[in-house]
C-alpha cells in the first residue's frame, strides 16, 4: 500500500488514553498516587515514583509500571527496560500492556516486521475491550505491509465485524485495497464504497471506486462520477482518472468528449505518378502544408534521381515541421548520399549528423561530416553543440572531451568548460578516483580569477585530490595559496584549510609544520574535525619524543572532545606516561578504558596497555582481570596472544607454573609458527627446566614439531604469519603497517605476492581504490600465475570499472576469463567485459560480449535482460535503430524493472521523435499505471509528455505537466537531471505563453 496511507490513518485515528486494570492493589499511598498519575497520562511523573518504589525493594508491580511508563514515553532505553522486566517476571500481569504499547511504538515507527512479531506475542484476551479494535487493526496492517495478505485480510475482517469504532472504516478501506491488488474489482468496489461513507476516507476511496468500475467496464458509472472526483485527487491520480473518463466516453461513443486524447486522421487519395507527387509535394512544402508534403513525397515510387534528392531533402524538413525527427533523420541521410546537388548534400549531411546525435547519441556521423567537409569550418560549432548537450545530460566526461576539441572558447563556453571539468572531477571523486580528478580540477580553475568563489572551491578540491593521491607538496602549495588569499571565508571548506595543511605536513613527517597548523585550526571555537585534529596535534609531540607535552595535549583533547567511539588519545597518553616512567599516570589515564564499549576503536590496544600498566605497578590482580576481559572481547589474535603471554608471566612470577604453562600453550595453539609462539615456547622450556622436567619439555616440543631450530625460511614464514593474523582481524590500518614491515624485511620473500594482495585488500576495505589497484597490480607482477592471481585480477577489474577506467577494466576481465579456475569467476569476467566495453563506448565489442554472456549457461534471466539492454543501447549508438527498438520493445514487456523502465521510456521518446503525440500520451499513462515504482523514468516520460503538449502549442497543459513533475518529484541522486530539465522547460515556456 502507498506509504502515504500511514499518515492518512494517523490523522484519521484519534487514540484515547487507556486505563490499566490489573486486579492488583498496593498498600502505599505513593503507589496509588503513581497509578493515578499513570491513568491521567502523566507518565513521566508516574515513572519517577515507580522508580523510587522499585529501587527501595522487590516490588514487581512498581518495576512493571516503571517499564510501562518508559514504553509509553518512548524514553531512551525503554525497550531494554521492558525486555529486562519481561525476562525477570514472565508471569506479571503487566506484560500484555507492556507488549501492547511497545508494539504500538514499533507500528508508529513503521517497523512493521518487529511490530507484527510483538503483536503476535499478545493474547487478545489479556487486553481491555477498548484496546481490542486497535490491536486487531494494527496487527492486520503490519501483516499487510509485510505482504501477508491472507492473514491481514482475516484480521481486517475481524475488526470490521466488531461494533463500529475508529478502526472500522480503515479496515474496510484496507480490505478494499487487498481485493484491488488481487484484481477482484467487484469485491474491492464494495469495500471501498463502505469505507467512503466515513468522511475521513471519502477522498481516498472514491478514485479506487471509479477505477474498479472502469475495470468492470461500467463506463456510465465512470462518466457520471468521474468529474466530481477529479478536483479532489493528486495531479498524478487526476491524470489517471482523466484517462479512465476519456476512454469511457470513447467506449460509449462520445468522440467529442474524448477528443483531447484521441484524434483520427484520414485523407482520400487519387492516382498520381512520381512527377505529379513531386510537384504537389513541392507546392505544399512552399505553402507550409508540411503534412501534405510528406504524404506526397512519401508516395513517390522512387526518389533515386535528382528530383528524388530534392524530394528527400524537402521531405526531411517537412518531417521536422510535423515533429517526426526519426523519419527526418532517414530522409536527410538519403539526401546526403545523393550526388546531384552538392549544397543539398552538405546541408543534409549536417542535419543527419545532428539528428543522429540527438536521437541515437551517436557522434560518429558528426565526425564523418567534419572529415568530408573540412572547408565548412563547422567543427567548433559541432563540438560546442555536443558539449552543451552532454552538459545538460550530465555526461560531463563527454562534455569535457567536446570542449577540449574547440580551438577558441567563447566566454560562455569557458564557463561551461570549467563547470564540466569540476562536475566530472566530483563524479570521479565520488567513485574514489582522486588522481584522475587532478587535471580536471586544474582545468576547472583555468579561466577564472583566483578571487572567484568557483575558482577557490575548485582549487580546494584540487588540494584535496593532491593529498589523497599522496602528492603532499603540491597539496601544500594549493592550500597555502588559498590560505594566504583568505579563500572560502565563511564556508566549511575555508575553515578546514589549516587542518588540511596540518595533515599534509604530518604525512611528510614534518611535525613542526603540522603542529603549527593543527594549533591554528584548534584555536577556532567549534572545529568540525576537532577530535581528530587534537589527537594528531598530540601525536606531533609524541613523534618528536616530547612525551610530557604529548601527555598534556592528549589529556586536553580528552577533556575538550567526547571521543565516544575512539580510545586513541587514551592509548597514546598511556604509552607516553609509560615512556616517562610514570606508572601511576599510565594506570590513571587508561583505567577509564575498562568501562568503554569493546567495539570502540583502539579498545584492544588500550586494554592491553592498561594490563601492562597494572603489571608494572605490581597490581597483578587488576592486570589478570584486564587481560582476561580482553581475551574474551576482541577478535585480534595478536592482542590475545600478547595478553596470554602477560598472564603467563604473571603466573610464573607467582610460582603458579601450571597456570603459566597453560597460558603459553594457548599462545602456541592460537598462533603457531609466529614470533609469539616462539616466545611462548622459550618460556615453556624455561619453566620445565627450572622444575627439572626437561623430559616433559622434549615430549611437548616433539608433539608440536619444535625439536629443532627454525630455518631462515621458517622464520620468514613466522613473520608473515604474524602479519597475516593482523590482517585477519580486519583491523586494516594496523594490518597495513604489519604487512609493509614484512615487505621491508623480506623484499624477496616467498610470500611477497600474497602480502601485496593483502595490502590491496586493506586499501580496498578502507575505500582507497587507487592504492588498492596499485597493490593488486604489484601482486600480479610479482606472481602472474600465483595463488592470489585470480582474485587479484578479479578485484583489479572491478575497481578499475568503479574508477571508470573502462579500457583497463575490459583488459583485466578478459585476462580473468583466460586464467580463472572457478566457473563463477569466468562468468563474472564475461559480464564485466560486456559492461566495460559498453561503458568504454566500444559498442561493437559490447554487443559481441553481450551475445557471449547470453550464451553462457550460468547466466540468469536478469543477466540476459541486462545483455539485451546493452545490445539495444549499443545498437542505437551505432545507428542500428530497428535492431535497437526491437530489443527495447521486448524489454518493455516488464516495465517495472530497471531495464524495462528505461526501454519503455525509450519507446515513448521514439514516439515523440516521430511526432506521434497521442501515442506518447497513451504510452505515458500506461507506463504510469504499469510501473509506479520507477519514479525516475516515469518523470522523464512525463517530461516527454510535456514536450509533446508544447509541440502541439498546448502550452498550458505543457506547463501543468512540467509543474506537476517539479512539485512532486524527488531526485534520485546527484546526477539526476530531471528537475534541471523541467526548470529549463518552464523558463522557456514563459517566453511562449
Amino acid at each position: 500500500m502507498n506509504r502515504g496511507l500511514i499518515a492518512a490513518l494517523s490523522i484519521a485515528l484519534a487514540l484515547s488514553s487507556e486505563l490499566i486494570a490489573n486486579g492488583q492493589t498496593t498498600k502505599t499511598d505513593a503507589f496509588r498516587q503513581a497509578v493515578e498519575f499513570y491513568d491521567r497520562g502523566m507518565f513521566e511523573r508516574a515513572e519517577s515514583i515507580f522508580s523510587e518504589i522499585a529501587a527501595s525493594g522487590q516490588d514487581v508491580m512498581a518495576k512493571g509500571y516503571e517499564a510501562l511508563c518508559a514504553v509509553r514515553r518512548q524514553s531512551v532505553g525503554n525497550r531494554n527496560l521492558a525486555d529486562q522486566y519481561i525476562s525477570e517476571y514472565p508471569y506479571s500481569g503487566l506484560i500484555p500492556q507492556i507488549r501492547f504499547y511497545n508494539a504500538l511504538n514499533l507500528f508508529d515507527e513503521q517497523n512493521f516486521s518487529t511490530a507484527s512479531a510483538e503483536f503476535a506475542r499478545i493474547d487478545m484476551r489479556s487486553l481491555k475491550n477498548s484496546q481490542v479494535p486497535e490491536f486487531i487493526f494494527k496487527q492486520a496492517y503490519s501483516l499487510f505491509e509485510l505482504d501477508e495478505y491472507d492473514r491481514a485480510e482475516e484480521l481486517f475482517s475481524k475488526a470490521e465485524k466488531m461494533p463500529y469504532s475508529d478502526y472500522t472504516a480503515p479496515s474496510r478501506y484496507s480490505l478494499g485495497y487487498i481485493e484491488y491488488v488481487r484484481k477482484n474489482f467487484e469485491e474491492s468496489f464494495d469495500w471501498f464504497s463502505k469505507a467512503a461513507k466515513d468522511p475521513r476516507f471519502t477522498e481516498q476511496a472514491v478514485p479506487y471506486m471509479i477505477e474498479c468500475r472502469y475495470m468492470l467496464k461500467d463506463y456510465s458509472y465512470v462518466i457520471s462520477n468521474g468529474d466530481a472526483a477529479l478536483d479532489r485527487v493528486t495531479p498524478e491520480r487526476k491524470r489517471q482518472l482523466a484517462r479512465f473518463i476519456s476512454e469511457s466516453y470513447l467506449s460509449e461513443g462520445n468522440a467529442a468528449k474524448a477528443r483531447e486524447y484521441y484524434e483520427i486522421f484520414g485523407e482520400g487519395a487519387k492516382e498520381m505518378d512520381d512527377a505529379d507527387l513531386f510537384y504537389a509535394g513541392s507546392v505544399m512544402y512552399s505553402t507550409g502544408d508540411y503534412k501534405g508534403a510528406v504524404d506526397k513525397f512519401s508516395r513517390m515510387t522512387s526518389r533515386a534521381d535528382s528530383i528524388g534528392q530534392i524530394a528527400n531533402y524537402e521531405m526531411a524538413y517537412s518531417y521536422i515541421k510535423t515533429g517526426n525527427k526519426v523519419a527526418a533523420m532517414d530522409a536527410f541521410k538519403a539526401a546526403s548520399s545523393q550526388p546531384w546537388n552538392e549544397d543539398i548534400r552538405e546541408d543534409a549531411h549536417f542535419n543527419y549528423a545532428k539528428l543522429s546525435f540527438d536521437l541515437n547519441n551517436n557522434p560518429s556521423v558528426f565526425n564523418e561530416y567534419m572529415k568530408a567537409y573540412p572547408g565548412k569550418k563547422k567543427d567548433d560549432i559541432i563540438y560546442g553543440y555536443i558539449a552543451l548537450a552532454c552538459l545538460y545530460g550530465h555526461d560531463y566526461a563527454a562534455a569535457v572531451d567536446a570542449y577540449s576539441n574547440i580551438d577558441l572558447l567563447d566566454s560562455r563556453q569557458k564557463v561551461n568548460y570549467m563547470k564540466a571539468n569540476y562536475l566530472r572531477a566530483h563524479q570521479l571523486i565520488e567513485g574514489g578516483g582522486w588522481r584522475d580528478a587532478v587535471p580536471l580540477l586544474k582545468a576547472a580553475s583555468y579561466y577564472s580569477d583566483k578571487r572567484d568563489p568557483f575558482n577557490q572551491i575548485a582549487r580546494y578540491w584540487l588540494g584535496e585530490s593532491y593529498f589523497r593521491s599522496g602528492q603532499y607538496d603540491q597539496a601544500i602549495d594549493v592550500y597555502t595559496t588559498l590560505y594566504n588569499n583568505s579563500a572560502l571565508e565563511g564556508k566549511p571548506e575555508g575553515a578546514l584549510i589549516p587542518y588540511d595543511l596540518a595533515y599534509c605536513y604530518f604525512k611528510k613527517d614534518d611535525y613542526d609544520g603540522a603542529a603549527k597548523w593543527f594549533d591554528e585550526y584548534l584555536a577556532s571555537s567549534k572545529p568540525a574535525k576537532g577530535e581528530d585534529a587534537a589527537a594528531r596535534r598530540a601525536d606531533c609531540d609524541f613523534l618528536r619524543k616530547d612525551y610530557p607535552s604529548a601527555i598534556k595535549l592528549y589529556e586536553a583533547a580528552i577533556a575538550r572532545f567526547p571521543y565516544k567511539d575512539n580510545l586513541y588519545p587514551y592509548l597514546q597518553a598511556g604509552i607516553a606516561y609509560g615512556l616517562t616512567g610514570d606508572k601511576k599516570g599510565k594506570v590513571k589515564v587508561l583505567s577509564s578504558v575498562e568501562e568503554a564499549d569493546p567495539s570502540a576503536e583502539f579498545y584492544p590496544e588500550a586494554m592491553y596497555e592498561l594490563g601492562r600498566a597494572y603489571v608494572a605497578a605490581s597490581d597483578n590482580e587488576s592486570a589478570i582481570s584486564v587481560f582476561r576481559k580482553l581475551g574474551s572481547s576482541t577478535k585480534d589474535n595478536t592482542i590475545i596472544a600478547r595478553s596470554l603471554i602477560e598472564l603467563g608471566m604473571i603466573s610464573r612470577n607467582m610460582s603458579e607454573y601450571d597456570n603459566a604453562l597453560d597460558c603459553y600453550k594457548k599462545v602456541i595453539d592460537l598462533m603457531p609458527d609466529t614470533d609469539y609462539a616462539a616466545d611462548a615456547l622459550s618460556a615453556i622450556e624455561s619453566i620445565y627446566q627450572s622444575e627439572g622436567r626437561g623430559d616433559e619439555f622434549l615430549d611437548y616440543a616433539e608433539l608440536i614439531g619444535a625439536t629443532r631450530d627454525k630455518t631462515d625460511a621458517e622464520k620468514e614464514q613466522m613473520y608473515f604469519n604474524a602479519a597475516e593474523q593482523v590482517f585477519m582481524t580486519e583491523n586494516y590500518s594496523k594490518a597495513i603497517s604489519s604487512l609493509k614491515s614484512y615487505l621491508d624485511r623480506y623484499p624477496q620473500g616467498v610470500n611477497v605476492a600474497q602480502t601485496q594482495y593483502y595490502l590491496a585488500e586493506c586499501h580496498r576495505n578502507l575505500g582507497q581504490k587507487e592504492l588498492a589497484c596499485d597493490w593488486y597490480q604489484k601482486s600480479l607482477e610479482t606472481e602472474p600465475s600465483g595463488l592470489c592471481s585470480e582474485n587479484a585480477t578479479l578485484r583489479l577489474a572491478g575497481l578499475s570499472f568503479e574508477l571508470e577506467h573502462f579500457k583497463d577494466a575490459y583488459s583485466y576481465y578478459r585476462s580473468l576469463l583466460s586464467i580463472a579456475r572457478l566457473d563463477a569467476n569466468r562468468h563474472t569476467a564475461r559480464a564485466g567485459m560486456m559492461q566495460s566495453a559498453f561503458r568504454g563506448l566500444d559498442y561493437q565489442e559490447a554487443i559481441a560480449c553481450a551475445d557471449a554472456l547470453k550464451a553462457d549457461k550460468a547466466s540468469s534471466a536478469a543477466e540476459k535482460r541486462q545483455a539485451d539492454y546493452v545490445c539495444a543501447k549499443s545498437s542505437l549508438s551505432l545507428g542500428e535503430r530497428d535492431k535497437a527498438y526491437a530489443l527495447f520493445r521486448s524489454l518493455s514487456s516488464e516495465p517495472s524493472d530497471a531495464e524495462g523502465a528505461e526501454a519503455t521510456y525509450m519507446l515513448i521518446q521514439d514516439a515523440y521523435d516521430q511526432g506521434n503525440y497521442s501515442t506518447v500520451q497513451s504510452m505515458v499513462h500506461k507506463f504510469a499505471a504499469d510501473a509506479p515504482n520507477q519514479s525516475y523514468w516515469l518523470a522523464k516520460a512525463f517530461i516527454v509528455l510535456g514536450d509533446s503538449f508544447a509541440e502541439q502549442e498546448n502550452y498550458a497543459q505543457a506547463k501543468a505537466t512540467f509543474e506537476s513533475i517539479r512539485d512532486g518529484y524527488t531526485p534520485q541522486g546527484k546526477s539526476d537531471g530531471v528537475l534541471d530539465n523541467v526548470n529549463m522547460r518552464l523558463e522557456k515556456l514563459k517566453t511562449l505563453m
